[in-house]
């Protein structure tokens, strides 16, 4: 395992990188916004996903997005779109010539959606139980930034400066506007029909939008945190090993 320094803006955040043995491609894991429910002691995380990974030969980073998890600074969309970017640099600074693929869960694969969007050294997207946009935020702005305050993603008293900008963010950058946009690279989306948080009809409207090459796996009775549904794991590593990559595009 080998930590990184990720430089985001005026931010640095710490990554984790554990590389696979003749690695197929580089795949960055995007987690979602914190619950704020106590941490399950059985749950190995994205540390333990990583290593997944590297045993079925990917490479793979890790990091906390600023605001989540007692990584320095505030919540922003945009603000996550360039810790993608700089997690893509990172990895492009190990090794240029890997494919690198993002699989975010939940807000972290809207925000991936978002990020690869506008960079096309993206190899390929996976989302899992991502939200097609930002209902529960735009439609009640005040209780939203209340529950990021509750769970520590808002901080500073006086962020954001300006809530109108800030909710602009959510508007504008919600994954049905850009799914589109990742074509001709391919597009996965997974989610559980039993998602509790994000409803399946939100998988629907992401796909709907989005352009071919992409896949939609309905995952029976699956709830929200996929990541550790071995139905969801066993369809995104089907997805990875038969995608046509080889030298980064």
């Amino acid at each position: 395992m080998r930590t990184m320094a990720l430089r985001s803006g005026s931010l640095t955040l710490e990554g984790h990188f554990l590389a696979a043995e003749n690695p197929r491609a580089a795949v960055i894991l995007l987690h979602g916004m914190p619950s704020g429910a106590p941490p399950d002691p059985n749950d190995p995380g994205y540390a333990g996903l990583a290593e997944v990974f590297a045993k079925r030969g990917y490479s793979a980073l890790h990091f906390n997005f600023r605001g989540a998890h007692g990584a320095p600074g505030e919540f922003s969309l945009e603000g996550w779109a360039e810790d993608v970017g700089a997690a893509l640099d990172a990895v492009a600074e190990i090794d240029d010539s890997l494919v690198r693929v993002l699989v975010g869960s939940s807000a972290g694969g809207a925000v991936a959606i978002r990020a690869a969007s506008r960079r096309p050294d993206v190899g390929a997207v996976a989302s899992l139980a991502a939200p097609a946009g930002y209902e529960s935020i735009t439609k009640d702005p005040a209780g939203a930034v209340q529950r990021l305050r509750n769970v520590g993603m808002l901080r500073d008293p006086a962020f954001p400066p300006d809530l109108d900008a800030w909710l602009r963010e959510f508007e504008e950058g919600s994954p049905e506007k850009h799914a589109a946009r990742i074509a001709p690279r391919h597009l996965l989306v997974i989610h559980g029909d039993a998602d509790e948080v994000v409803p399946y009809t939100h998988a629907e409207r992401i796909f709907a939008v989005a352009a071919e090459p992409k896949e939609l796996v309905r995952i029976s009775g699956g709830r929200h945190r996929l990541r550790r549904d071995e139905r969801a794991l066993a369809a995104l590593f089907d997805w990875l090993d038969h995608l046509p990559i080889g030298a980064r595009r």
